[in-house]
């Protein structure tokens, strides 16, 4: 027995994806460690309120994140390595250039609509949120780019490069600048940690830039025509708005959560969701490189290798889900009482919050899938009928159980997606993405 399992997990680590994801996982798994580290810092030194109001506003950071890097981020993992497999580098430096300039252009005219907004119809937003949003959005162009260049590097294969700077070094800068202001007497309010979040950010953004550069070939000259640049642009945007609804599904229950309940509420339930990163990270570590994976098989035209990378892929993310999920609700309520006492109260949205997480688990990287084959429409029409059952679902759960009622919808909305996913994807593009867990496939190479 022992011998076949030795076996199978030689098999295993000769997939060079299967190795990468492992790798990303790692990384995610410190950086869970890290990030947790710094909620229970924040959670323990602002007010709840405050902490409530960091919790909502980044999360909607997260989602209109996306919009600002104008689909870049995404449309990375599809050209750039059908590119490099077909040695076109001119073409890939063009690419590269004219993602910066679009992710730069953009993301600096919403961040000027956002200003306007905030000086022209200041009454529209609480008082308590106007400054803080004012905060983020004069970073927001920084964090736009940060998330541009963290996709070029998950395009290249460069996995370290792609989570490392923003998910340890960004959340360990904060705890720093969140030290130092508590010993200089800085009151620690939600201005206060989204402008130290901002900075930060900056530097991540330095760094990450720096030893990219250092990684790109220097002797290239770009290959664009406005013929092609325009395509490039239009593929992009043209995935933006599935991809933006794909993170907006990510975050929906907290998005809500801050309309139908207040700040210390939500902040609650942002612990219960935070205390599961580890799963969180299992299924980003897979979906990091799984986009390069498909997009490698696509280019080569091999169909049969494609759902060999799908079923592994899926597998992996299924199984190595349900411990960490495990552990966590193992871990639940220590866990939940770094953060603080009421925060215990949480245990609940935890548990059923880790059975949501399996259910994804189950369907693996779909959605990186329908990415690389440019089905955006189909990409955006799955996320549209999962948003839209979650707005529901919480409409009608959350009124009668708070939090525990959300984390509820998430559970059916979960299952609904499943079903929706596999069905789809099925009938339009003939391959099978719900997980075989007893399934044998061969590696890939």
């Amino acid at each position: 027995m022992i011998t076949g399992l030795r076996l199978r997990a030689a098999n295993a680590f000769r997939d060079p994806g299967l190795r990468g994801a492992l790798l990303s996982i790692t990384v995610r798994i410190a950086a869970a460690f890290v990030g947790l580290g710094l909620q229970v810092l924040l959670a323990r030194l602002m007010a709840l309120q405050d902490y409530g109001i960091y919790v909502i506003l980044w999360t909607w950071v997260s989602v209109v994140g996306q919009v600002g890097v104008l689909g870049f981020y995404d449309s990375a993992a599809r050209f750039i390595p059908r590119y490099g497999r077909r040695e076109k580098h001119a073409h890939l430096a063009g690419y590269i250039e004219t993602g910066f300039c679009a992710v730069l252009v953009g993301s600096g005219l919403l961040a000027a609509l956002a200003l306007a907004f905030l000086f022209l119809l200041p009454g529209l937003v609480d008082p308590a949120f106007l400054l803080p949003i004012g905060v983020l959005a004069l970073g927001f162009p920084v964090l736009s780019l940060e998330t541009y260049l963290t996709g070029i590097a998950r395009g290249f294969g460069w996995y370290a490069l792609s989570t490392i700077p923003g998910f340890i070094l960004r959340p360990v800068l904060i705890m720093l600048g969140v030290g130092i202001a508590e010993l200089a007497g800085l009151t620690l309010d939600a201005v206060t940690v989204l402008s130290l979040v901002v900075l930060a950010s900056v530097l991540v953004l330095v760094v990450q830039a720096l030893l990219l550069r250092a990684r790109l070939p220097r002797r290239v000259r770009p290959a664009t025509t406005p013929e092609r640049r325009r395509f490039w642009l239009l593929t992009s945007v043209l995935m933006m708005p599935a991809m933006t609804a794909e993170e907006l599904f990510v975050w929906i229950d907290v998005l809500i959560l801050g309309f139908l309940v207040p700040p210390d509420q939500a902040s609650l339930y942002f612990a219960a969701q935070r205390s599961l990163s580890l799963a969180a990270f299992v299924q980003y570590g897979f979906m990091l490189v799984a986009a390069r994976g498909f997009s490698l098989s696509l280019a080569s035209a091999d169909r049969a290798g494609l759902q060999v990378r799908i079923t592994r892929s899926t597998n992996a993310t299924f199984w190595l889900t349900i411990p960490s999920v495990a552990l966590t609700l193992v871990a639940g309520y220590p866990l939940l009482h770094l953060f603080g006492e009421a925060f215990v109260s949480a245990y609940p949205c935890l548990v059923l919050l880790g059975l949501a997480y399996v259910i994804r688990a189950a369907t693996g990287q779909a959605s990186e899938l329908l990415v690389v084959q440019g089905r955006y429409r189909l990409s955006l029409a799955i996320v549209s009928i999962s948003v839209a059952a979650c707005v529901a679902a919480m409409l009608v759960l959350v009124p009668l159980y708070g939090i525990i009622g959300a984390a509820g919808a998430m559970v059916l909305v979960q299952l609904i997606r499943l079903v929706v996913v596999t069905g789809l994807v099925h009938r339009h593009t003939g391959y099978w993405v719900l997980v075989r867990p007893f399934t044998k496939v061969a590696a890939q190479d």
